[in-house]
């Protein structure tokens, strides 16, 4: 009991971490799949109008040419000058219809390329929504499913499986290593104060629990890379000092952190100041 006091009394240090609620990313999702469905059909409905509009111009050109040519076959006997400006006019019409299936054609690739783009971002929500939905729904499938895809490093899936546990069972006796290993995928995205947050839960609700080792080791690794070495010395402390039942493994591996962390002059160590000796000098000492 006077470990546990002593591991506790260092970690009330720790911050919290905030909680992640499921039920709003999935309806952002739910929201952004119809929203696309809802392009989709925009721009069906664009294309079709386009389209008819396309061939009621078409229709017109048509009507122009038909009177041209009827004017060319009806006065052949004029003079030169007016067939020629006849013929000249046709020509321009032609030019315009030419045009207008050229501006069509690149409206209706561009119309295509738009919704082949918009079904690819369609899909790729649906997948994801499918992901978020897709849970199992016994209490063994879930924790396998969860420890799975952390050990396919997809740490946030693992997590909200893990956390999707947790609210499923509350106060179940796996809590403990499910909070753990929570803090393992944030500290693993290096989102370390998170992660220093799950820790924390540990040492205020199960300080006797195996996986407080784990989790004061890791708080230790956790304030080293937030450059806070004093705070990561006094975790590490508590796992080689005198009467600590820490595994062997944690005690070595704390010792060389510390001497690590005590060596450093200022380049892993943001709590430190550098004096002109080249000694590494912490917050506390360089204030007074």
């Amino acid at each position: 009991m006077i470990r546990t006091r002593v591991v506790v009394s260092l970690l009330m240090i720790a911050p919290l971490s905030a909680c992640i609620t499921m039920k709003s990313e999935h309806d952002e999702l739910a929201a952004e799949v119809m929203t696309l469905r809802k392009k989709v059909s925009e721009r069906d409905t664009q294309l079709e109008q386009t389209l008819i509009k396309a061939q009621e111009q078409m229709a017109v050109v048509e009507e122009q040419l038909a009177a041209a040519e009827k004017i060319l076959r009806n006065n052949q006997a004029s003079i030169g000058v007016r067939v020629d400006n006849l013929e000249f006019d046709s020509q321009d019409v032609r030019g315009i219809a030419e045009d207008s299936l050229n501006e069509l054609a690149a409206l209706a690739q561009n119309v295509a390329d738009s919704r082949t783009e918009l079904d690819q971002r369609l899909t790729a929500v649906e997948q994801t929504l499918n992901a978020e939905t897709d849970i199992p729904e016994g209490k063994t499938d879930l924790l396998k499913a969860a420890e799975r895809e952390l050990k396919a490093k997809d740490y946030s899936r693992a997590r909200r499986l893990f956390r999707t546990y947790l609210s499923r069972y509350p106060s179940d006796p796996k809590e403990p290593e499910v909070r753990f290993k929570i803090g393992q995928t944030l500290f693993s995205e290096r989102d370390y104060r998170s992660a220093l947050g799950e820790f924390y839960w540990l040492v205020q609700n199960a300080p006797d629990n195996e996986v407080i080792h784990d989790a004061v080791y890791y708080s230790g690794l956790a304030f080293a890379k937030l450059g806070q070495c004093d705070k990561a010395i006094a975790y590490f402390n508590a796992i080689v000092k005198k009467g600590s039942d820490a595994p062997e493994r944690y005690k070595t591996q704390a010792e060389k952190q510390i001497k690590t962390l005590e060596a450093d002059t200022g380049k892993i160590c943001g709590d430190r100041h550098t004096d002109e000796s080249g000694d590494s000098i912490s917050d506390e000492d360089a204030e007074s």
